[in-house]
């Protein structure tokens, strides 16, 4: 079982983050810790020196654990923010980054006192994602239904620098709703799925420098496994959680490439040797070849 799949910066190790969470070394294969130190783990991130995890509950509830040992090294024991978006480590390791859909953005010290908190009444933040360097980072600002308002205020991105809120950041604005947003490992490009009342769904690609759509393509079927997005390492490919499948679109012009289909599938996570990715489900999670998948080499379904 995997709600979501990460892997460390240099792809020797992912996480799958179920009913417990799960870290693999990629060229072994072997599970090298399985832990569970509270209840409905949603997400987690690795350490730039691969030794610590970040994980985050639903409750909103941050622990960063021992990669080694499994041990609880930091527990902030926060609840107040609630269920929210990702979480990440900051470039030097000695911070740590997350949203809640109470519409905080907060940045923790690792191991010495200090947080620093960013909040944005009437909004959830939907979904974090950063670059390959982590120097540039979008934050997904999706807005809720006000007193009076038959429907809620269109969403927008905000594209920060790092360190993050001490340089303006970036605003795109849509005419349109947002159901997921991530940039590419190289910050040039930043795909979005999105959603219009009777329109349905779909997806573009916006340059980071401009917020200018270069792709875009037709109807994305979204089923209720959510909307997970990835970009491979290279930037060139997009794979999405959709409708009993798996999908890849070349990034250039969105154009499919290849699919597999899924019971129930939840998460994506493109590793950058090997020409591999992980294919989480509900059920499960396993490593497949983006080439074969490509050719149609790969026909069974995840399970």
């Amino acid at each position: 079982m995997s709600f979501e799949t990460v892997r460390s910066t240099d792809g020797r190790m992912f996480a799958c983050v179920g009913q417990r969470v799960n870290v693999f070394d990629v060229e072994s294969g072997q599970k090298i810790l399985s832990a569970r130190p509270f209840p409905h783990a949603s997400h987690a991130a690795f350490s730039p020196d691969n030794k610590k995890l970040a994980v985050k509950f639903t409750n909103g509830r941050i622990v960063i654990l021992s990669i080694a040992t499994g041990d609880v090294l930091r527990d902030y024991k926060n609840q107040k923010e609630g269920e929210g978006s990702e979480v990440f480590f900051s470039p030097d390791g000695q911070k740590v980054v997350d949203g809640s859909w109470r519409g905080l953005i907060t940045i923790r010290e690792l191991v010495k006192p200090g947080i620093a908190v960013r909040q944005f009444p009437g909004e959830m933040i939907g979904r974090i994602s950063h670059d390959s360097h982590k120097l540039s980072w979008v934050f997904e600002h999706r807005k809720k239904t006000q007193p009076g308002q038959k429907w809620a205020d269109y969403d927008y991105l905000v594209l920060h620098n790092w360190p993050l809120f001490e340089q303006e950041p970036k605003i795109f604005s849509f005419d349109h709703y947002l159901e997921s947003a991530t940039i590419s490992p190289d910050g040039s490009r930043i795909c979005v799925i999105c959603r219009r009342r009777g329109e349905g769904r779909w997806m573009q690609i916006v340059q980071a420098s401009d917020g200018k759509i270069v792709a875009r393509n037709g109807e994305v079927k979204i089923g209720g496994t959510g909307s997970d997005l990835a970009w491979s390492t290279d930037s060139n490919l997009i794979g999405s959680v959709q409708q009993r499948r798996f999908v890849f679109y070349r990034a250039s012009d969105l154009s499919v490439v290849g699919e597999l289909h899924a019971q129930y599938p939840s998460t994506i996570c493109f590793l950058p040797k090997d020409d591999l990715v992980v294919l989480g489900t509900w059920n499960s999670s396993a490593l497949r070849s983006i080439s074969d998948i490509a050719k149609g080499n790969v026909t069974k379904p995840v399970q």
